[in-house]
């Protein structure tokens, strides 16, 4: 039977592999904006003077994005499979990949945003980040003194 802590935890934890799946899906499918708000902040200039000036490589640039919205669509996957799966049956090893997983990348999409003065993404995975620690903090008593 799960504790009434891990019931309310791993709805709590889901959140986050959500927003990844959607940000994913939205860089698959929409490259352009991303990349023309992230250009325009971090070289003060309108991607589409870049793009009329160097057009294959800004095909190039869209289309890395999109890899990388695969690649996010990949591990917001797994993070759902983990959660769904052993997190709920109270397994360690879950609780810390998730705790690992999730402060790599939040923290690392933090620090690119920070260095690029991408506020708003800024925010909103320091949030996403902040309901994975709630999460986290309420699901470790269940977790970690289980008999």
């Amino acid at each position: 039977m799960e504790a009434r802590s891990l019931k309310i935890s791993w709805k709590i934890m889901m959140v986050p592999p959500i927003y990844v799946l959607l940000l994913g899906l939205c860089l698959i499918v929409f490259p352009g904006p991303s990349i023309a708000k992230n250009y325009q902040l971090f070289m003060g200039q309108p991607w589409a003077d870049f793009v009329a000036s160097n057009a294959r490589l800004a095909i190039f640039i869209s289309m890395l994005n999109q890899l990388i919205g695969a690649m996010v669509i990949g591990n917001a996957i797994v993070a759902k499979a983990i959660i769904l799966k052993a997190y709920r049956r109270r397994e360690k090893w879950a609780w810390y990949i998730l705790l690992a997983g999730n402060t790599l990348g939040f923290g690392s999409a933090l620090a690119w945003e920070a260095a690029t003065n991408l506020i708003p993404a800024l925010v909103i995975n320091a949030i996403m980040l902040l309901v994975t620690y709630a999460g986290l903090a309420i699901s470790a008593k269940a977790i970690f003194t289980q008999k």
